[in-house]
């Protein structure tokens, strides 16, 4: 038996409840701002959740400007844009008001302003000389986790072909997470299902990838049980309010344990095919879940007996072997209660672009800690079956 040894590294303060958004004027005392800029999308707008933060900032009598172009995946040419606005306007405090597109669009802003040249120098692990602006994250969904996670995942549409890339270290990491499940009450049933299992797979490939430690062990473990019991919930009733709380948990702790873990196979795909194909991402992660899953049973089957006992899967009197199988059985039935069809031709994938996509999901750095090792061919097989 040997000893083990980890790091766990929370560098985000959170703050979580029913309301705490509108405490966000009363949060920027503490950053001794004089500009804010708040990034957003056109759909949260619409929504009326950006007014509950404007509302709260104007007590505060800082100059605020919105910026409102943050695309469902985001782009670098965007984040840019952003960026000049915010030099333009003296911004010296970003909020954050929406999904994990534009939490992770406002970290790239943030890094542009204090960092010279252009998004595209900063791809990788620690590439910043500077730390960001400070970041108030305020989540619009529970799925992405990105409210406290180090990375930012944006589109380099530079290439020919579309890639999604990554600025990461802990210095992007948001100051302060400001997670009010109020703010989900009106998420529809799509985007609630399609960050649900965005959610979910974080926890699933937390829980079971190579770097996993006790205490991710844990946080994952739990959020994946609160998810198989909330998210067809709250996608049936998006008024069920205690299943939207016990989602954005779950959503929360999922993004604490795969920043102190990793993701692997899943998210390798799923990013490989949003950068070409511009799918939503958890609708990607859906759809590949179950087949990394499947893939990587053999790897580690206590992990995922663990995973089916979470999910409340009937495992007794099973092996370990047959145990571990009921977790697919259960990511199966949580897709068909959200009406997600295990299908990545829906998603856009072509079978003339599966040798180029892994080729593309074998060089990601996330495939190193899958449970079982990943090569071009393994993940030829898994897009071959997820063609339906």
């Amino acid at each position: 038996m040997s000893l083990k040894s980890f790091v766990f590294a929370t560098p985000t303060k959170i703050k979580y409840g029913p309301g705490v958004a509108e405490s966000v004027g009363e949060e920027v005392k503490g950053f001794n701002a004089k500009r804010v800029l708040i990034v957003t999308d056109k759909g949260i707008i619409k929504a009326g959740l950006v007014d509950k933060v404007l509302k709260s900032l104007k007590a505060t009598k800082l100059d605020t400007v919105v910026f409102d172009e943050v695309e469902p995946n985001p782009k670098d040419r965007d984040v840019e844009k952003g960026a000049a606005l915010a030099k333009e306007k003296g911004i010296d405090l970003i909020v954050a008001v929406g999904g994990g597109s534009v939490m992770d669009s406002a970290k790239g802003i943030g890094s542009l302003v204090t960092n010279k040249g252009s998004l595209r120098d900063y791809w990788g692990l620690d590439t910043l000389s500077k730390p960001p602006l400070p970041l108030i994250a305020i989540p619009t969904t529970a799925g992405t986790g990105s409210e406290i996670t180090m990375w930012a995942v944006i589109d380099d549409t530079s290439r020919k072909r579309v890639t999604k890339e990554y600025i990461g270290g802990r210095l992007i990491c948001p100051s302060l997470a400001l997670v009010d499940p109020l703010m989900t009450k009106n998420l529809p049933p799509k985007l609630t299902a399609s960050t649900g299992m965005d959610a979910l797979t974080h926890a699933i490939e937390a829980y079971t990838s190579i770097p996993a430690s006790p205490l991710t062990d844990a946080l994952a473990l739990y959020s994946i049980r609160l998810i198989a019991n909330n998210l067809g919930k709250a996608y049936a009733n998006g008024d069920n309010l205690e299943a939207r709380d016990n989602m954005m948990v779950a959503s929360l702790m999922a993004g604490l344990a795969f920043s102190n873990s990793d993701t692997a196979g899943v998210h390798v795909m799923a990013e490989t095919a949003g950068g070409l194909y511009d799918c939503p991402h958890g609708i990607a992660c859906a759809v590949f879940l179950p087949y990394v899953m499947e893939y990587n049973l053999i790897a580690n089957p206590e992990k995922f007996a663990d995973i089916a006992e979470a999910m409340e899967e009937n495992v007794t009197g099973l092996s370990i072997k047959e145990a571990s199988r009921k977790s697919v059985d259960a990511v199966k039935k949580l897709l068909l209660d959200i009406d997600i069809t295990l299908n990545a031709a829906k998603l856009g994938v072509r079978k003339e672009d599966i040798a180029w996509l892994a080729k593309k999901a074998a060089a990601n750095i996330g495939a190193i800690d899958n449970p079982r090792k990943l090569r071009e061919e393994d993940f030829i097989k898994m897009f071959e079956l997820a063609m339906g």
